[in-house]
């Protein structure tokens, strides 16, 4: 059982709101409650999955993106220094309820955490690193529109990064495309962009994000109009599921309390307090209430001594000196704390608890292995990434450029196999066990044939099964 990509639910929703549930249901050869799981991500077999790859997406034409006018985004408001538990819990209601503008500000000021910077930072590195490419329909034209959309339209790889880093926190980002005809007036290009998500909100009333502009409007955001685009990971309210700010946020703040505190507790170890004791009969005060000169410099002598200052100091006859330390092991405590909460933010990010042997991954991630260990997640984000600018971008493009969606061109992560030198070697052992067989078959001069290659090859799981030459298929005589 496997679940159900993004891309692949994308694909199933056009199919069902153009075709209907019951047309999409026979066309996949599946049932209409199959249908109804793929598309709420439930997990289904390797071969249903495939089934429902063959159903086509919905075409859409150039008609079907009314384009709305240009906007631009209100100034960046300043970013919150200090947070009480209070205003913590008051950020994530806020997330679950779809208002952005706190959480986005409490998810920056956690990023100056060394935990949840490490972590984010390995989870990130995927969408930075691994190469993308413009996979064209497999046809002629195809391929000649794929050609001028490397041209045409600009996806920045900082522009990735950037809805990356949105939508691990909030499970969900929004990217605006802009407009510009070519030189000649015969093409429109377009430019991925990233709209802050801090101006967005969800309406309740209307069930639709919406967003402020610097034009001082609210404005609906509709996905794949041709401007907006909303990368999601779940087709409903998607802020409530799967948004690291939830967990990670009081996991920043008893890392930072633990810090803290660990920090005091070391102060309060390494800085050893003198009690002094003037010599029987000597006045501490004088009628005043003020220090006598004897006990002010006594105790001035005792502070030198005890923060280092002086190395040697005289003290008066007959007063004695006593050293107290804290001889606590309560600081065993901080550091237990700490390292747990740093092993739940590599949990929270990149699902485990530890990298190459150490908590999130320093000092250093090779990528391969960091796949090994989350595949799962970093596949979720490449997911939702191609998804939103396959309906979002892509073929908008190619609508408006080329009349319809049929020959949309489509980008992938070139996601390496982290398993590729296992089934190399799996591949070579199979091949040797199909060629030692026939060899033994004919030692033995039992009859040799193409389709008996065929056979032994759909045996070993040999693809393409070997050819034998011409006078190797007769029959011994």
């Amino acid at each position: 059982m496997i679940n159900v990509s993004t891309a692949l639910i994308a694909d199933l929703r056009a199919a069902v709101k153009s075709n209907g549930l019951r047309a999409t249901a026979r066309t996949a050869g599946v049932s209409v409650n199959t249908i109804k799981r793929a598309l709420d991500g439930g997990a289904l077999s390797d071969r249903t999955v495939a089934a429902l790859r063959r159903v086509p997406p919905r075409v859409r034409t150039a008609g079907d993106f009314a384009v709305a006018a240009r906007v631009q985004p209100p100034r960046t408001r300043g970013t919150a220094t200090s947070w009480s538990l209070e205003s913590i819990r008051a950020a994530i209601d806020q997330q679950m309820r779809g208002q952005f503008a706190l959480p986005v500000r409490l998810a920056e000021t956690m990023r100056r955490d060394d935990a949840i910077f490490v972590a984010r930072s390995n989870r990130l590195a995927p969408v930075r690193a691994v190469a993308t490419s413009l996979r064209a329909h497999d046809s002629d034209r195809g391929r000649a529109i794929a050609a001028r959309a490397k041209t045409s339209v600009q996806v920045p790889r900082t522009v990735l990064a950037s809805i990356a880093s949105t939508l691990i926190d909030h499970a969900v980002a929004i990217g605006y495309v802009e407009h510009e005809p070519d030189a000649d007036g015969t093409r429109i290009d377009m430019r991925l962009t990233s709209w802050p998500l801090e101006h967005v909100r969800y309406n309740e009333t209307t069930g639709l994000l919406e967003t402020a502009t610097a034009e001082g409007v609210t404005v609906p955001i509709t996905h794949g109009d041709g401007r907006w685009i909303v990368f999601r990971r779940f087709s409903a309210v998607p802020w409530r599921e799967e948004a690291c700010l939830l967990p990670a946020a009081f996991v920043w703040a008893s890392h930072a309390e633990g810090v803290a505190d660990w920090s005091a507790s070391s102060r309060a170890h390494g800085l050893a307090k003198i009690v002094g004791q003037m010599p029987e009969g000597s006045a501490i005060n004088d009628a005043e209430g003020n220090l006598t000169p004897a006990a002010a410099y006594f105790i001035d002598l005792l502070r030198a001594l005890a923060e280092g200052e002086e190395s040697a100091g005289l003290t008066p006859a007959g007063s004695t000196t006593q050293f107290l330390s804290n001889g606590s092991t309560a600081w065993q405590v901080f550091e237990s704390n700490i390292v747990s909460r740093e092993k739940a933010a590599a949990r929270i990010y990149l699902g485990t608890d530890a990298t190459l042997g150490s908590i999130g991954g320093a000092p250093g991630v090779d990528i391969s292995q960091l796949f090994g260990v989350a595949t799962t997640k970093t596949q979720d984000d490449f997911d939702t990434i191609e998804a939103g600018l396959s309906s979002g971008l892509y073929e908008p493009w190619t609508a408006i450029n080329y009349g319809d969606t049929r020959y949309a061109p489509a980008l992938r992560f070139e996601m390496p196999d982290p398993d590729a030198d296992r089934k190399r070697g799996e591949r070579h052992t199979n091949r040797m066990r199909l060629t030692d067989t026939i060899k033994a078959m004919r030692e033995q001069r039992l009859e040799v044939t193409q389709d008996t290659v065929d056979a032994l090859a759909r045996e070993y799981g040999v693809e393409p099964a070997p050819r034998l030459a011409a006078a190797a298929t007769q029959a011994p005589q």
